[in-house]
């Protein structure tokens, strides 16, 4: 079965046949995702039918606690104030005010966009560097938003298939020679460290590739973070590559 109303293009698949209880939760001890602690969560987006799919799928794991199910407003904010939610999953409407939104919020949550990638209006790279750290297109099959869901709740940047396609395009598609202009000034154990990061590495693989800690690590990081003018890992990564970054003097 599929979510889908007019106006809709398409939407998020949802299995006709849900599997049996036993084995449809994800995200528990037994299956070795995350710890046992479930995450605060609250579901925001204008389109109804698509919300209540996100929030029929994510009733498949044990990682979330749905505190709040809710289309966007004036109110929105002081809401989510008061319930101080861990994780948001927004619609591509909420998406579009994403650092207006976080800026109301402390401690910052995680962010989960459902976007269109076939929207042309669709800026992937502007969601991640306002904030977002993981982006699931709307067409996407239930697996793929319960593992970028996954990850996300395991503190990691994540992209379903689709966004990670949309994103490639979305750099390609840009002038390097502008971005390359307001690329910062780096020492060379940041240079270092940002070649590693745009590569994937975790932070222990990093440190363990420089000789280094992982506390000096998280301290090159913050400085790096500050220089490019972002607050989120995945929105660096999306900037240094979108600015072409190369640690070549």
């Amino acid at each position: 079965m599929s979510l889908s109303h007019p106006g809709c293009a398409a939407p998020l698949d949802i299995d006709r046949h849900p599997r049996p209880r036993v084995s449809a939760k994800i995200g528990s001890a037994r299956t070795g995702f995350g710890d046992a602690r479930r995450r605060r969560t609250a579901v925001v987006m204008d389109d109804e039918l698509l919300r209540h799919g996100v929030v029929h799928m994510m009733a498949r794991t044990d990682a979330v606690q749905l505190v709040a199910d809710m289309r966007p407003g004036p109110d929105a904010v002081s809401r989510l104030r008061d319930l101080r939610p861990e994780l948001l999953v927004l619609g591509a409407d909420s998406g579009a005010r994403l650092t207006e939104l976080l800026d109301g919020l402390a401690p910052r949550p995680n962010v989960i966009v459902i976007v269109d990638t076939h929207d042309p209006h669709c800026d992937p790279v502007a969601l991640i560097r306002s904030g977002a750290d993981g982006l699931i297109d709307r067409r996407s099959p239930s697996g793929e938003l319960l593992v970028t869901l996954m990850r996300v709740v395991n503190g990691h940047p994540a992209l379903d298939s689709a966004s990670t396609d949309a994103v490639i395009t979305r750099l390609r598609a840009s002038d390097p020679s502008i971005e390359a202009a307001d690329m910062p000034a780096l020492t060379r154990r940041e240079r270092e460290v940002l070649d590693l990061v745009t590569d994937g590495h975790d932070n222990r693989t990093i440190a363990r590739h420089l000789f280094i800690s992982e506390a000096t690590v998280k301290f090159h990081l913050h400085n790096i973070m500050a220089k490019f003018g972002v607050h989120k890992r995945a929105a660096l990564v999306a900037t240094a590559l979108r600015g072409s970054w190369s640690s070549a003097p």
